[in-house]
């Protein structure tokens, strides 16, 4: 089976596919990976995988990256076997996926990395033949989720921007990819799962099964360890609660702000706009500075103290090459 791989905004419902479509028969998805963009900007360093000393090297660097270890895999790297260059480099970067598979008694494999939505390109250079499903969210449903979180920008505008480059990011890969891309809206696969999840099955070639859809079912511990508090709703099963709470719950001013920012990409995906009043008149260099503020004292927090910076050097690694 083809490798697929599930992104798209954060808090834009990745995590509610990735529970559905692991529940069935025939893949296993593991928590976010991160490694596919972390290694590929290491990869020089391995030469040109045409020696085992080469490749056990990089497999022994990628059996030691947080993400992976969070897996608990049963096995260890796997051996080259001949494989050189670009052969071997897919091998040693589809062995964490299909350890998972097997351990799950899966025959294949997917992937759940909202990140990735930036970096398409790198999933088609490893994986020329890789699926991607593209997840689209009401931005201001988004920004709310975005902004209850450690991991979040620390304000409507930032948020706003964050969700605008996703979006924009995932349509120009959508034009490119073309039949390889399914673009779906959280809306519509949270009210009418019945419909949407068979969709997205049969773009996956794999089999459709009622019982997917029991997400509430899943057994504990398929949500990364220590984030069980960002997903609380999940436990309650696919449902409509989330749709449309910005209506409720954002200020009018930073429902404008919104429009403001990214109201062409909630046009484009056929999310309603001019529904707020006038946003707040504060300079964009404000805002940056605030934002930046937050997500700052917020990576302290989480990834310093609370992870004891296990992921530290390799976040640094992605914010300054972005």
């Amino acid at each position: 089976m083809r490798p697929f791989f599930i992104v798209g905004c954060d808090r834009s419902g990745t995590t509610v596919l990735r529970l559905i479509l692991d529940r069935g028969s025939d893949v296993a998805i593991p928590t976010e990976s991160m490694f596919l963009v972390d290694m590929a900007r290491a990869r020089e360093r391995y030469g040109g995988l045409d020696t085992d000393a080469e490749f056990d090297r990089l497999t022994a660097d990628l059996w030691r990256h947080p993400k992976v270890r969070e897996w608990l895999l049963a096995e260890g790297p796997p051996e080259r076997d001949g494989r050189t260059g670009d052969a071997a480099y897919r091998a040693a970067m589809a062995a964490p996926f299909e350890a998972y598979a097997r351990m799950h008694g899966k025959g294949a494999w997917g992937d759940k990395t909202p990140y990735y939505v930036r970096h398409i390109d790198e999933l088609r250079r490893v994986f020329p033949d890789a699926r991607v499903i593209n997840l689209v969210r009401d931005g201001r449903d988004v920004a709310l989720s975005l902004l209850r979180v450690p991991f979040g920008p620390g304000n409507v505008w930032g948020a706003a921007h964050q969700w605008r480059d996703a979006v924009d990011a995932g349509d120009r890969a959508a034009a490119e990819l073309g039949d390889d891309m399914l673009t779906i809206r959280y809306e519509d696969m949270v009210t009418d799962p019945a419909s949407v999840i068979p969709e997205v099955c049969s773009f996956l070639e794999i089999r459709y099964e009622p019982a997917m859809l029991a997400i509430e079912e899943s057994p504990a511990g398929r949500v990364a360890s220590g984030q069980e508090s960002w997903f609380t709703e999940l436990g309650r099963g696919i449902g409509p609660q989330s749709v449309g709470k910005w209506r409720r719950e954002m200020a009018s001013s930073d429902v404008a702000l919104f429009d403001e920012i990214a109201g062409p990409q909630l046009e484009r995906h056929g999310y309603v706009t001019g529904l707020g009043s006038t946003p707040p008149r504060i300079p964009d260099t404000a805002y940056l500075a605030h934002n930046w503020g937050v997500k700052l004292w917020q990576f302290g927090v989480l990834h310093v103290w609370q992870e004891r910076g296990r992921e530290v050097p390799y976040i640094v690694r992605r914010t300054l090459r972005r």
